[in-house]
C-alpha cells in the first residue's frame, strides 16, 4: 500500500494502540493528528489473542491493562509493517497537584523494547513543567509542521475534545461516542436509551470500564439486569474542581494519583447531597493496581456510613464469566429487594439531580 502524499511531502502513517488512554483521550489525539495531516491507524478491539500476546511479553507484576497495551502494540505492528510512527504519549501530570501512574510515565520507554516497533512519536503531557500547547509544537516538529500550524491544530483538538465531554455529560456513553469519533460522525445520542429500575455508579479507570473484552462486557450485563449505569464521564465538570482531603484530622492529606483523585471526587457527591440519586456503587479494578486497592478500602468504609451498597470486582486475564455473573446477579437482586422493601419507585421515572455548587 502506497502512502498518500500532500504536494511533495509524505503523509505520515501513525499507529495508535486501542488501549489505556485511548479510552480517555482518543478524540483529542485524533483531531490533533489529523489537523497535522497524519493518517491514523488503530489497532483492532481487544481479543483473546491480543491478551495472550501481551501477557507473554509483560512480566507478572504488571496490571492487565498494560499487558493488553503490549498486545495491542504488537498486533498493530504486525498488521501494519509500513507504519512511520507509533503514537505512545507520555502522561506525567495533567493538573499541577497530581501525577499519573508510573506505568504511564515510562510507557514510551518500555514500548521501545518490544520487537519491530517503529519510531515513537513523542507527545509529553506535563503541566508541572510546560503547557500542553508546547507539547503540540514539539509534536508538530516531528511531523515537519511549523509552530503556527501546530498551535492551531491543538486549539481545534481541544475544542473538539470539549464537545466530546459535553456529549458525555448529556448522557452519551463513552463507547458510543468513540464509535462516532472514529467514523467522523456528529455527536448524537442513540434513539434507544437504556433505562432500568436501578441506577448504579460504576467506578474505575476508562480502560477497565470500556474495554468490553477484558471486563467481559460488564456494562451490557448490568443493562440486561435492568440497571442504568452512570460513570465518571457522565458527571458535571464542577464536581471535579474541589480537591479531596482524605483525612482532615491529620492535616491536609491530598491524593497523589490523578485517576484516583477523580474517582474520589466523583464519589464525594454521592456521599452527601447525591446519596439518594443512586442505588449502589460498583468499583471495577484490575489486579495488582495498588492505588485502586487503597482508595477502594476508603470508599467501602464511606459506603457503610451512608448505607449505600458497594461491590468491588477485581479482574485480570484469568477472570471468568460465570463467577462475575453470579456476583452481579446477587448484588442487583440484593439492591432491588432493598428498594422494594422501602417502597421506592423505579429509577427510570426520575432523572438524576445534580446540585450546582456542591
Amino acid at each position: 500500500m502506497e502512502l498518500s502524499t500532500t504536494g511533495d511531502k509524505k503523509r505520515y502513517k501513525v499507529g495508535i494502540p486501542r488501549a489505556l488512554h485511548y479510552y480517555r483521550y482518543y478524540p483529542f489525539w485524533k483531531k490533533l493528528l489529523e489537523e497535522l495531516d497524519v493518517e491514523i491507524v488503530l489497532s483492532p478491539p481487544t481479543n483473546k489473542k491480543i491478551v495472550e500476546e501481551g501477557v507473554t511479553h509483560g512480566f507478572g507484576e504488571l496490571c492487565i491493562p498494560v499487558k493488553i497495551y503490549y498486545g495491542q502494540v504488537l498486533k498493530l505492528v504486525e498488521n501494519n509493517p509500513d507504519l512511520d510512527f507509533l503514537f505512545v504519549p507520555r502522561y506525567v501530570s495533567e493538573v499541577p497537584e497530581s501525577y499519573f501512574c508510573p506505568k504511564f510515565l515510562s510507557l514510551p520507554d518500555v514500548i521501545k523494547i518490544l520487537p519491530e516497533v517503529p519510531k515513537i512519536l513523542n507527545f509529553e503531557v506535563n503541566v508541572k513543567e510546560f503547557p500542553i500547547s508546547t507539547s503540540a509544537i514539539e509534536l508538530g516538529k516531528q511531523l515537519g509542521k511549523g509552530q503556527t500550524a501546530s498551535v492551531d491544530a491543538y486549539k481545534k483538538a481541544q475544542k473538539y475534545f470539549d464537545e466530546y465531554h459535553n456529549f458525555l455529560r448529556d448522557g452519551g456513553s463513552v463507547n458510543h461516542a468513540l464509535r462516532l469519533v472514529h467514523r467522523n460522525l456528529p455527536f448524537k445520542l442513540p434513539k434507544k436509551q437504556t433505562k432500568g429500575d436501578l441506577r448504579f455508579l460504576l467506578l474505575g479507570h476508562a480502560y477497565n470500564i470500556f474495554d468490553s473484552f477484558i471486563n467481559l462486557d460488564f456494562i451490557k450485563k448490568l443493562h440486561e439486569q435492568g440497571v442504568e449505569v452512570l460513570t465518571i464521564e457522565n458527571l458535571p465538570e464542577y464536581l471535579f474542581k474541589k480537591p479531596v482531603i482524605v483525612n482532615p484530622r491529620g492535616g491536609i492529606l491530598r491524593n497523589y494519583w490523578r485517576h484516583e483523585e477523580e474517582i474520589m471526587q466523583a464519589i464525594r457527591f454521592f456521599l452527601t447531597k447525591g446519596k439518594n440519586e443512586i442505588d449502589g456503587v460498583i468499583f471495577l479494578i484490575s489486579f495488582a493496581c495498588g492505588p485502586d486497592s487503597l482508595i477502594s478500602e476508603l470508599i467501602m468504609r464511606d459506603m457503610k456510613v451512608v448505607g449505600l451498597p458497594f461491590l468491588e470486582i477485581t479482574m485480570d486475564e484469568h477472570s471468568g464469566e460465570a463467577g462475575m455473573m453470579t456476583r452481579i446477579e446477587s448484588f442487583v437482586e440484593m439492591v432491588r429487594r432493598k428498594r422494594k422493601k422501602l417502597g421506592l419507585e423505579p429509577r427510570w421515572k426520575s432523572k438524576i439531580k445534580f446540585y450546582e455548587g456542591t
